[in-house]
C-alpha cells in the first residue's frame, strides 16, 4: 500500500485516513526502506496534509507510543516551532508558572531543531530531569503537578528516524503530528502555531480527537505563542464548539513590546533568563509579561480562572510571591534525588 499511496501523493491526490494510518504504521514499524520513507515524507510535504490524513497519521503514532496514565485535568503547553524568531522558551517557562499556580501540567517536548535552545535543553540545563519514565511521570504529576515528557522517551519509533529527517532539510508530517504527541493525550491544550494555515487545521483536529477546553494561538508576527509584539489569532475550542477571535495586549491592560525584547539566546542564556524571570528581575519585564499571558491562558484552560486576564494576574502573582521560584527548586531537588538514588543503586551492585 505504501507504493500506491506514494503514487497518489505524487499526483496530488489525498489519502484516506485508513491509508494514512497504514503508511505511518508501516514507516514507524521499521518495515519501510529509508528511501521509501524519504520519498513518502517529501511527497506528503509537497502535496500538503489534510485533516483526514493527519488524523490517520496520529492514530498510527498513538498506537506505537509509550502511554502515560492521565490523572485529573492535565494541560499541555506547546508550540509547533519553526517560527525562526529566536525567542525565549516562553511555553516552557509558562508551563512551570502554571504548575506553580496550581495547574497539572504535562509538558511534552524535545531538544532544539530550529532554534538555539529547545524545551528539553532548557530544563536539563536548569537541573530538571527530562528523561522520566512513564511511571515517574505519573508520580511527578501527582507529587509536583508537573512532568516533562521527553519525546524520544515516549516515541522511540519516531526518534529512530531523526537522522533521516535531518538529512531531508525541511519540515515534514512529523512536525505536524509531534505537537499532538503528548503520551497523556490531555484534553486541555494551549497550542501555538507559526503558520496561518495550521491554526484552523489544529482547531478542527482538536475537535475530532476530543478536547474539553483548548486554545490554538497564532501570533501575527509569526510567533507560535500568544504574542505581545503583534495581535494574536485565537481559536478557542470547547468540546465541538470553535470560536475565532483576535486578541491584543490592551485587552488585559498591557502594551505591545518590541519583538527584540522577547529574544533568547544560547541554552545558558535562556537558563539565566529563566532564573531572572522567576526572581522578578526588571531586566526581563517584557518576557515576564508574555510568559504570564501564556501561563494565564493555560490557567484559564485548566479551569483555575474564568478569563485570560484573571489567569494573567494569577500567573504574575505566582512570580511575585516566589511560588514560581519555589516550584523550580522543588523540581530541581527531586531531580537530584533521582540521580542520587540511581548512583546508590549502581554502587550497591
Amino acid at each position: 500500500m505504501l507504493k500506491g499511496a506514494l503514487k497518489k501523493l505524487l499526483s496530488k491526490q489525498s489519502l484516506s485516513g485508513t491509508e494514512a494510518e497504514y503508511c505511518m504504521n508501516h514507516i514507524l514499524s521499521g518495515a519501510a526502506e529509508p528511501l521509501q520513507v524519504a520519498a513518502f515524507l517529501s511527497a506528503a510535504e509537497a502535496k500538503g496534509t489534510e485533516k483526514e490524513e493527519l488524523l490517520g497519521y496520529l492514530r498510527a503514532m498513538w498506537s506505537q507510543m509509550i502511554p502515560v496514565k492521565r490523572t485529573g485535568d492535565v494541560v499541555d503547553i506547546c508550540g509547533t516551532g519553526g517560527d525562526m524568531l529566536g525567542s525565549f522558551n516562553i511555553s516552557t517557562a509558562a508551563a512551570l508558572i502554571a504548575s506553580a499556580a496550581g495547574a497539572q501540567v504535562a509538558k511534552c517536548g524535545n531538544r532544539s531543531s530550529s532554534s538555539s535552545c529547545g524545551s528539553a535543553d532548557l530544563l536539563e540545563a536548569a537541573g530538571i530531569r527530562i528523561e522520566l519514565s512513564s511511571t515517574e511521570a505519573d508520580g511527578w504529576l501527582r507529587e509536583h503537578g508537573f512532568a516533562f515528557l521527553f519525546t524520544p522517551k515516549f516515541h522511540p519509533s519516531i526518534s529512530s528516524l531523526s537522522a533521516l529527517r535531518r538529512s531531508l532539510g525541511f519540515r515534514t508530517i512529523f512536525n505536524l503530528i509531534g505537537p499532538l504527541g503528548n503520551p497523556i493525550r490531555p484534553t486541555r491544550r494551549l497550542m501555538g502555531v507559526s503558520s496561518a494555515a495550521l491554526a484552523p487545521l489544529y482547531a478542527d483536529i482538536l475537535c475530532s480527537i476530543g478536547t474539553e477546553h483548548s486554545l490554538v494561538a497564532l501570533g501575527m508576527d509569526g510567533m507560535d505563542e500568544i504574542s505581545l509584539s503583534a495581535p494574536t489569532v485565537l481559536y478557542e475550542i470547547k468540546g465541538q464548539a470553535v470560536t475565532r477571535s483576535l486578541w491584543e495586549p490592551q485587552s488585559i491592560g498591557l502594551q505591545y513590546v518590541d519583538i527584540e525584547e522577547l529574544k533568547g539566546g544560547t541554552v545558558q542564556d535562556n537558563v539565566n533568563i529563566l532564573h531572572m524571570l522567576f526572581e522578578g528581575s526588571r531586566q526581563v519585564s517584557a518576557i515576564r509579561q508574555v510568559t504570564c499571558v501564556n501561563a494565564g491562558a493555560a490557567l484559564m484552560i485548566s479551569g483555575l480562572t474564568d478569563t485570560l486576564q484573571e489567569g494573567y494576574w494569577l500567573a504574575d502573582e505566582t512570580i511575585s510571591s516566589g511560588k514560581a521560584g519555589t516550584k523550580l527548586q522543588e523540581l530541581m531537588n527531586s531531580s537530584i534525588q533521582i540521580r542520587e538514588e540511581a548512583q546508590n543503586y549502581v554502587h550497591a551492585e
